[in-house]
């Protein structure tokens, strides 16, 4: 980081002390912890902590500065005063932005843009210098410490932009001041913030208002909510399609996917070994299949997005499939793990709506004669529409008719009202309670999916069944 205490006064408050030019800035901190010598600390007022309270710590361990929204006690280091610490971090992540003048990409939506940030990031490697955050560090914490991570070398930031509530992209969007908007989707995701799904369209889409000029748009085709409302705002968004494949009416697809009216479209075609699918994937540079590190209609969708986003970026079809040959699945983001004759899907980082129809879809597809087996959880945050979300949530797993259906979380009777007695649900507990019950099942060649919302840990049941499995296999490696 080339910043100095000077420039970061200048930033937050228009005036800059004397002497501060000559105090360079290592990095920019919000855990004294992680505090090291020439660091910048901002005390967030947070609702579990206050960092106001671990400023003396900070300044010990070597800050050459702090940010505060109230008077401390002299600390031996410059103190800068602001009004509100979170808002004065986002500021001055945007005025780093504009020193360093790299082309940035924000990239949002419902589900799939984690996936998406990290596809593109490894896609747009293969031309120019990259940043981006780590992992979902997207709010208004994570957004402004992952674009000052970043730095002037880099040619573009592309940066993942999360929302839980009304008015939260109006307070990420300008931070990030984007040159390209990216989203991914729009569907029934934290309507207890958001309302329903057209309040979430117009969050998301939201992001559009705070594009640079001659910036642009990359919005899916496939959710009319989402086009509409980006239309609304630009004139020529570049849009993209992820097309469901249908083997049984083939002629009937074929001829669906060559007239779909934008440039990029994808679609899922088969899983192959390992985890892998193979796709189709049409560009301005040509249309052909593919084999790609991951499975599923809705990577179908991320596909054809990176490519539509990389299409603007200056890189070429052969530029995204080299790229995401290389790409590494996140092991929560429906990563394919297990034994040679089970398979284990672990999508657990988190779970809503949208996301959980396409994992479920993509697992009995992959699945295909062999026996399915679902361990889901809870999908949180939903608002008005918990109930009624569930009870869809039960339709579709009846639809998927299940070998097993394993179920963690308060909301399990609505989940049965939509089972409508066809399908058993076992309540489980913790992960023991889950190996149990399996070991009871002896199932082979079974392919299961393990998906809940974040706060319900469901990552642990995964690991306990892979354990489980490389036990019986005779062997404590880590699962593929």
């Amino acid at each position: 980081m080339n910043l100095t205490l000077a420039d970061v006064e200048r930033c937050l408050s228009s005036m800059a002390e004397e002497g501060h030019e000559t105090i360079a800035i290592t990095s920019v901190q919000t855990d004294s912890r992680t505090v090291g010598k020439g660091d910048l600390f901002f005390c967030i007022d947070g609702e579990k902590f206050d960092g106001h309270e671990f400023a003396a710590q900070a300044a010990k361990s070597g800050a050459a500065g702090i940010v505060a929204s109230r008077m401390l006690a002299d600390l031996g280091v410059p103190v800068i005063m602001v009004r509100n610490t979170t808002t004065a971090l986002g500021r001055l992540a945007a005025c780093w932005r504009d020193t360093c003048g790299a082309k940035l990409v924000a990239v949002t939506g419902t589900a799939g843009k984690t996936t998406v940030k990290e596809m593109l990031s490894v896609v747009v490697s293969e031309k120019f210098t990259t940043a981006k955050n780590y992992r979902n560090f997207n709010n208004q914490i994570g957004l402004p410490l992952s674009m000052l991570k970043a730095d002037c070398t880099q040619d573009i930031w592309i940066m993942e932009l999360g929302i839980s509530v009304r008015g939260d992209m109006e307070e990420l969007a300008p931070i990030a001041s984007p040159d390209m908007a990216v989203i991914t989707n729009v569907g029934p995701g934290h309507l207890e913030g958001l309302g329903n799904e057209t309040g979430v369209a117009l969050a998301k889409t939201s992001l559009l208002k705070y594009l640079r000029q001659s910036g642009t748009a990359v919005i899916s085709q496939d959710y009319p909510l989402l086009w509409d409302a980006a239309r609304e705002l630009v004139d020529n968004p570049v849009g993209f399609s992820g097309l469901p494949y249908d083997q049984t009416h083939e002629s009937a697809w074929n001829d669906t996917f060559e007239k779909t009216e934008c440039d990029y479209v994808a679609s899922f075609l088969a899983a192959e070994a390992n985890g892998w699918g193979r796709f189709r994937l049409r560009t301005p540079d040509g249309d052909g299949e593919i084999t790609a590190p991951f499975c599923g209609d809705h990577f179908a969708e991320n596909l054809a997005c990176v490519a539509a986003a990389a299409h603007q970026l200056g890189l070429t079809r052969e530029d995204v499939i080299k790229g995401i040959s290389t790409l590494k699945t996140d092991s929560q983001r429906f990563c394919c793990k297990g034994s040679d004759s089970v398979l284990v899907i672990d999508d657990s980082y988190n779970a809503n709506p949208l996301s959980m129809a396409h994992s479920l879809k993509t697992a009995a597809k992959m699945a295909g004669a062999r026996p399915l087996v679902l361990v889901l959880g809870d999908m949180r945050e939903l608002g008005e529409e918990t109930s009624m979300r569930h009870e869809e949530l039960g339709r579709l797993v009846r639809d998927m008719a299940p070998k097993a259906f394993f179920y963690k979380g308060s909301l399990q009777e609505d989940v049965r009202r939509g089972l409508n007695g066809s399908i058993h649900l076992s309540e489980v507990h913790s992960p023991e309670e889950f190996i149990q019950a399996w070991n009871d099942l002896e199932l082979d060649e079974a392919v299961v999916l393990v998906k809940g919302s974040r706060s319900l840990k469901m990552e642990t049941f995964a690991g306990a069944l892979c354990k489980r499995l490389n036990t019986i296999a005779g062997t404590e490696e880590t699962p593929r």
